[in-house]
């Protein structure tokens, strides 16, 4: 008989315990029978039964609850809660938007996490699930030793430190991979529970667990979607084919294809950017009705208007979103980065993202070559998801045969790229021009031309030579379309939209493609637009390989014609960003990529087979990573292998894509910069600001906010997200618009 004057209790919103915890146990039996791959994996690789595991720490997690302290201090939150209901009649969560709930809980000094592993000693629990109980709310880490010294549970914190490091002193990314798969799935998978029964509690709407279904929307399969058919069983598949040729449903074809055989339950899908990632999703979501999608501003891309339409709430958009961040929906489309950086285990919610990856099939859509920084990083995720058994599938147009030694030497028994040769010889686009220029004076025969035919895409390298094209085209009322990442969100949708508009399939089916594209490195692969022209400066052969993409794209009888510009600076080549800034001697070193490409090109037509070749020949040693990016890639593994089980102190925000002594691409440090002042100073709390975020701001390096700054275009004002201060940079009124984006320029530096 309890002496509390209501039932023992779970949360001050009323819901008692039993009922809490009947709510997690029944959750728990839902996503593991919406997900037996899951289950059926774990057994295999741990030798346990996930379901036996999962429904005794749901049983157990809140157990700490019935602790005096505990249990005392949420009767008396409960009592506030009614008092305060009874007055204006709201619900819990309106109460805790405009009151301190839960103050005395907080106040108790005990986490009830800490007192349910101490009740459930007798239960003699495997340390797997102890650490499961002991995470659910983030507490398993090494910010918090001190308090589990002082709520007198350190003989618990010393057994998971003892395990921690007996992993980690035998030096192996197999074992750290093998223990964390282990660990992270009940771990995981009860905080997801957690979470979803407490929201179903109070009202709010969870999505669905929902399982990967694909129909081939086509009659009849291109080369490369008949050689995934043939090729499905490889631990690592690596396919080369050319732009156009199906490579997105051949994808999903080798996905439905694991999944069917039970190799995986779901699919991941990453690529090099979030531009491509909007745009694959968009193009997935054609033939799949369930596709998440996962970035730093998939947000808008994906909901905000939807949610200002009121065609979904918001509530319901931020749960969705939630799924895709966690891998948790059939197909999520996402970028590298995202995945890389859960392998810092620097969040709680990274011990999740991994296991869902761990039970994953992963496709990697056209990486960049020429950056070995983000391909070294990209073997230890490679290497990592090895040793969880995960299908992986490699597509590129560009894809050079020097890759095969690199993937052998971290363990794959890999001997060949599949190509798709069906389309190889037919010529594609011509070189007509190859010319050096630093001014526009020296190319206004190639512009003119331009004007002349009416539609055609010109490729910058950096953002103020795209702007300088763009000015010119203006001028002489070329109808020019400016694209780079230094827009906001909505205006680069506006963007996409009027390039496709212009210049896309349906306008050349039509007769009515017209304009100039002028674009930077952002349309590269996100843009499905055609030309019968392109102009661009000279790039590594895998990126012009993409560029030329677009010529001739929607008509397969034409020879596109392609007019190659070599910048010059100060009379000596400017690479830019295609290489390294040399403060000392105030000059670009182009990459290795870059001179090769420059040395090889000539005037004449091109086809697959010819670019292929030039690709391997350009990346004949593409396992020769320079010393930065290898000791980059070790950082991460030393992430990966240190925090397998705590948490480290470093604690990473959401949407971060660097930690300390790790980054996820060798850029320059970023910051964001609003492009107007905002209507009030205080935002109600960090989503509403997130939301304003998202409508008006854009990256820019630092070193080009601080030259603002000098210049008296960019200052800082100081806002207030509920009670905390933040600091924001904002752009001076003249120097932002949807045509053009930021418009003051740089110089000897790379965009």
């Amino acid at each position: 008989m309890s002496n509390y004057k209501y039932p023992l209790l779970a949360k001050p919103s009323g819901i008692t315990l039993e009922q809490h915890t009947q709510d997690v146990v029944s959750e728990g039996k839902l996503l593991l029978k919406q997900t037996p791959f899951v289950v059926e994996k774990y057994q295999e690789r741990v030798g346990k039964d996930l379901t036996t595991r999962l429904e005794r720490v749901c049983q157990y997690h809140d157990l700490g609850k019935k602790a005096p302290k505990w249990q005392t201090a949420c009767q008396k939150d409960y009592e506030a809660f009614l008092k305060w209901q009874s007055q204006y009649g709201g619900t819990f969560n309106e109460y805790s938007r405009t009151e301190n709930a839960g103050r005395n809980i907080r106040k108790a000094g005990v986490r009830h996490e800490f007192q349910s592993l101490r009740l459930i000693v007798k239960a003699n629990l495997p340390l797997p699930q102890q650490a499961a109980i002991a995470a659910h709310h983030g507490k398993l880490g090494n910010n918090f030793e001190e308090r589990w010294t002082n709520e007198n549970v350190s003989d618990f914190w010393t057994s998971f430190k003892k395990e921690s490091n007996r992993i980690i002193e035998q030096y192996s990314l197999e074992q750290s991979a093998k223990a964390h798969y282990e660990f992270a799935g009940p771990r995981g998978l009860l905080q997801l529970v957690d979470h979803r029964a407490s929201a179903k509690e109070e009202g709010d709407v969870v999505p669905d667990f929902k399982q990967f279904s694909y129909q081939f929307p086509h009659k009849e399969k291109s080369g490369v979607q008949s050689l995934i058919e043939q090729h499905w069983q490889d631990d690592l598949l690596l396919v080369r084919a050319p732009t156009g040729a199906g490579k997105t449903d051949a994808s999903l074809l080798w996905a439905q294809l694991q999944i069917e055989n039970k190799r995986a339950d779901r699919l991941v899908i990453a690529m090099p950017t979030r531009f491509t990632s909007n745009a694959l999703a968009i193009n997935v979501a054609e033939s799949l009705s369930d596709t998440g999608l996962y970035h730093s501003s998939a947000w808008f891309t994906k909901f905000q208007e939807q949610i200002d339409a009121g065609v979904i709430k918001k509530q319901e958009a931020e749960k969705i979103q939630e799924f895709a961040r966690l891998l948790q929906t059939p197909i999520t489309v996402c970028t590298i980065d995202h995945l890389l950086m859960a392998l810092t285990l620097t969040r709680e919610d990274h011990h999740l993202i991994s296991f869902n990856m761990a039970n994953s099939c992963l496709v990697i859509d056209e990486a960049d070559f020429y950056d070995d920084f983000t391909q070294a990083n990209i073997l230890v995720l490679l290497e990592i998801l090895r040793y969880w058994n995960v299908p992986i599938l490699l597509m590129s147009a560009s894809l050079p045969e020097s890759v095969l030694p690199t993937y052998r030497k971290i363990g794959y028994q890999i001997d060949k790229i599949i190509k798709d040769t069906s389309d190889n010889i037919r010529d594609r686009f011509e070189i007509k021009v190859i010319r050096e220029y630093s001014e526009l004076s020296e190319i206004i025969d190639l512009l003119e031309l331009c004007v002349e035919r009416g539609t055609a895409i010109i490729y910058a390298n950096t953002v103020d030579q795209a702007v300088m094209f763009y000015n010119w085209f203006e001028k002489r009322k070329a109808n020019p379309i400016l694209y780079h990442s230094r827009f906001t969100e909505p205006d680069k949708k506006d963007k996409e939209q009027e390039l496709i508009d212009a210049l896309g399939k349906t306008a050349w089916e039509n007769n009515t493609a017209k304009g100039i594209a002028i674009l930077t490195q952002i349309g590269e692969m996100s843009i499905n637009i055609s030309a019968d022209i392109m102009i661009t400066e000279l790039c590594p052969i895998d990126r012009l390989t993409q560029r030329a993409g677009r010529l001739c794209r929607f008509n397969k009888t034409k020879i596109g014609e392609l007019y190659v510009l070599v910048p010059q600076k100060n009379e000596m080549v400017y690479p830019a960003p295609y290489g390294g800034y040399d403060r000392k001697n105030r000059t670009w070193v182009p990459c290795e990529a870059f001179v090769k490409t420059s040395e090889i090109l000539e005037l004449s037509p091109y086809n697959a087979e010819k670019l292929v070749n030039l690709l391997n020949y350009v990346y004949s040693e593409q396992d020769s990573f320079s010393a930065k990016a290898i000791n980059n890639a070790r950082s991460l593994k030393e992430y990966f292998s240190c925090n397998w089980l705590i948490n480290p102190k470093q604690k990473t925000a959401t949407d971060d894509t660097d930690t300390n002594f790790w980054q996820s691409r060798n850029i320059a440090p970023q910051d964001v910069v609003f492009v107007e002042k905002p209507a009030s100073k205080f935002f109600y709390n960090y989503f509403d600001f997130q939301r304003w975020k998202l409508m008006h701001s854009l990256e820019l390096p630092i070193y080009l906010i601080e030259r603002g700054k000098k210049q008296s275009i960019i200052y800082m004002e100081t806002i207030m997200i509920k009670e905390n201060e933040e600091i924001i940079y904002i752009i001076k009124d003249g120097f932002y618009d949807s045509t053009r984006g930021i418009t003051f320029v740089e110089s000897e530096q790379f965009l």
